[in-house]
């Protein structure tokens, strides 16, 4: 089943729309389930709540890989590029966009000290670490690695699809070069051939996620690579992989 709630970010003082996807008989299995926090969370279930009109339709998977999971999804802000400011950790300037001073800590914030706490006192999950996951696409990608690599003490896991790093990868690869990460860390890294402008920023998110993992690989965490030769920046083809990254978060490590 599909709940929608808003919760208050406390440190960006307004209220932000959840989709959560909860097993129909969570109320009287008395089971507990591990937790997927996703960015974007309107684009993850209805195709009528997504922006483009197309979502990742993910209960179809869940249910057709009979994965007894919750899934928190936060819906992003839709007023002009506040998207892009708050799904950023750092600040960066994109060509098209302009210049962002990135609230990503006000964001992460609310996921680990509003919704986290929120969701763990309310539902049946499995809090622990082992059991507490990430995940996003594009600047929600950026977001879930940020998350999974400083925040390695609340996620065990993350699902970075796509992810939005060459405006902030020089900060990325600092972050992450003085941030200590917990063993048993592990990340699922998917990206396309066919996304952005053409071969030239293929080339440059390549090697980009390549430096990006080589440096993670060094700091212990553990990569499931996907490169996809067809992959395109978009929720059907993020759907596509659906099967692929479920079974990795369910996968006992």
């Amino acid at each position: 089943m599909i709940l929608k709630f808003d919760v208050y970010m406390h440190m960006l003082d307004t209220y932000r729309k959840i989709h959560m996807y909860l097993p129909d008989d969570y109320l009287t299995s008395n089971k507990k389930y591990p937790v997927l926090y996703m960015f974007d969370g309107h684009n993850l279930f209805y195709d009528e709540d997504a922006t483009y009109g197309r979502s990742w339709r993910l209960i179809d998977a869940i249910q057709r890989n009979g994965k007894e999971i919750i899934v928190v999804g936060q819906e992003c802000s839709h007023e002009g590029n506040d998207r892009l400011n708050e799904y950023s950790p750092y600040p960066f300037y994109d060509t098209h966009f302009g210049s962002f001073p990135g609230k990503g800590e006000a964001t992460m914030n609310f996921l680990i000290e509003d919704l986290k706490l929120y969701i763990d006192l309310h539902f049946p999950t499995l809090s622990d670490r082992k059991h507490t996951w990430i995940g996003g696409s594009s600047c929600g990608g950026l977001m879930a690695l940020y998350a999974v690599f400083k925040y390695s003490k609340v996620y065990s896991k993350a699902i970075v699809l796509s992810p939005y790093i060459l405006p902030t990868l020089n900060m990325l690869m600092a972050d992450i070069n003085e941030t200590y990460i917990l063993h048993h860390t592990s990340i699922y890294l998917s990206w396309g051939a066919q996304e952005g402008d053409g071969m030239h920023e293929f080339v440059m998110e390549t090697k980009g996620c390549t430096d990006l993992a080589n440096l993670l690989l060094k700091k212990g965490v553990w990569i499931h690579f996907h490169v996809k030769p067809l992959g395109r920046h978009c929720e059907e083809d993020w759907e596509k992989e659906s099967d692929q990254f479920l079974s990795f978060l369910m996968h006992e490590s």
